[in-house]
């Protein structure tokens, strides 16, 4: 089943009773699956302040989360994750309830908008969205009411809290004069989907959540859905993405965990205070340094040939006499020497090349190679190859603008008002469990 990328997880309340159009669709989604469904769907999960949560409102959601996030449907996933979507639907429920106190609406324009960006995001065809919902399976309601509590948040958050930041110019000027002295530093882009713990959520259950989350992660699942369907902070609108971090500003704690990870790793579980958190590393680079595959190095080979069909000792005889040239040159002018005397083939000298420009083999060799040293020898098509760089042009980065500075500073000063605003909400509500 394809995978649905969503903005993040939000929703608006319903009524306990189902239509029959509602049933028809869970029947489609394969989520009726005992005689006792009907009744079942029925019955209250929790009542937040006034407003209910149904079993249906629960068994829609999770097949729209598993459906979306490219989990592996079983009824042990259903329970495993079922209190963290039960969570995740009280927050919708109470994000909706101060949304309508402060008079905020949400009109189908709005709703069009968001059906329309997730057609562009997931690459769909404009207006198909209810028939690949259909395709999939997926409850529309459940996937629209998700859509309302999003909106209506997001339009909240910038009424309210938006306002009340504000980011002077000696902030981004100190900030983009710490980017110039750390020119060259290692700096990671990493996602993350943080699970919330709260009076209402037992922090064993959500580490369990958590564990499931990262087996389905490791297994397949896709991480940005499953960062807009289960985190409840504010990159959760973007996957998860925190964007690029800088190692000389992660706090010990984060350093220790991301620092070692290799791109595309996700990490175990970790535990912070108010929530437990999975990270992912998406890709590392230096500060203040171009695409890698940018960088355009002067380039010289010695080529000992190998005709077809050599046998293994007479390859080998090339391989040796290759590590022996290896070893012995030193510096381009004795690189080329070598060629010469070694009974090279081809040019020795190929010019200027980016690295993106070379073969997988030879761009692995050189791309870290030293100016001047001599590559260990490289088994390719026409025989064994001995490389040396003679020269590097590193490629250029670019400073971030300060609209940009001023928007990363916004975005993390809003996350963090939000999630205390969010926990203000839930610290006031009378929140009734029945599941």
């Amino acid at each position: 089943m394809q995978s649905l990328e969503i903005m993040p997880g939000r929703s608006i309340r319903r009524v306990a009773v189902v239509s029959f159009g509602a049933f028809a669709a869970l029947l489609a989604a394969g989520l009726v699956s005992t005689p006792g469904f009907a009744q079942r769907i029925q019955r209250i999960a929790a009542i937040v302040n006034d407003d209910v949560v149904s079993q249906y409102d629960l068994q829609a959601r999770m097949h729209v989360v598993i459906a979306s996030s490219g989990l592996r449907p079983s009824a042990q996933l259903q329970q495993q994750i079922g209190q963290q979507v039960l969570r995740n639907l009280i927050d919708e429920r109470l994000q909706m309830q101060e949304a309508k106190k402060k008079s905020i609406s949400v009109t189908q324009r709005d709703l069009k908008e968001a059906i329309t960006r997730i057609e562009m995001q997931n690459r769909l065809p404009r207006g198909s969205f209810d028939e690949f919902l259909k395709k999939n399976g997926m409850p529309r309601e459940a996937l629209i009411d998700q859509f309302r509590a999003q909106i209506a948040w997001n339009k909240l958050i910038r009424r309210v809290l938006l306002p009340r930041i504000t980011v002077g110019d000696d902030e981004i000027e100190d900030i983009l004069n710490r980017l110039k002295q750390r020119k060259g530093e290692t700096e990671f882009r990493v996602s993350e989907i943080f699970l919330t713990i709260d009076q209402t959520s037992a922090a064993q259950d959500v580490m369990r959540t958590a564990q499931r989350l990262v087996e389905e992660l490791r297994g397949g699942a896709n991480f940005a859905s499953v960062a807009r369907q289960f985190s409840r902070t504010a990159s959760a609108a973007a996957g998860g993405d925190l964007g690029w971090i800088q190692e000389t500003t992660m706090n010990d704690d984060f350093r220790k965990v991301v620092v070692p990870l290799t791109k595309g790793t996700i990490t175990d579980p970790i535990a912070t205070p108010g929530g437990v958190q999975i990270l992912s590393l998406v890709d590392k680079r230096r500060v203040l340094t171009g695409n890698p595959d940018d960088a355009v190095v002067e380039l010289q080979q010695i080529l000992l040939p190998v005709r077809n069909g050599a046998s293994i000792e007479d390859t080998n005889v090339q391989v040796n006499l290759a590590q022996i040239l290896s070893d012995a040159v030193s510096g381009c002018a004795d690189h080329l020497k070598a060629a010469a005397e070694s009974g090279s083939v081809g040019k020795p000298k190929l010019g200027t090349l980016r690295l993106r420009d070379l073969s997988g083999k030879i761009k692995a060799a050189v791309a870290d190679l030293p100016v001047g040293k001599a590559s260990l020898p490289i088994r390719i098509e026409q025989g064994v190859a001995v490389f040396m760089v003679c020269s590097r042009k590193e490629p250029e980065g670019s400073l971030p603008t300060r609209e940009e500075i001023a928007n990363r500073l916004r975005q993390e000063r809003v996350d963090v008002m939000a999630r205390q605003y969010l926990r203000d909400l839930r610290a006031a509500a009378i929140v009734d469990l029945r599941v």
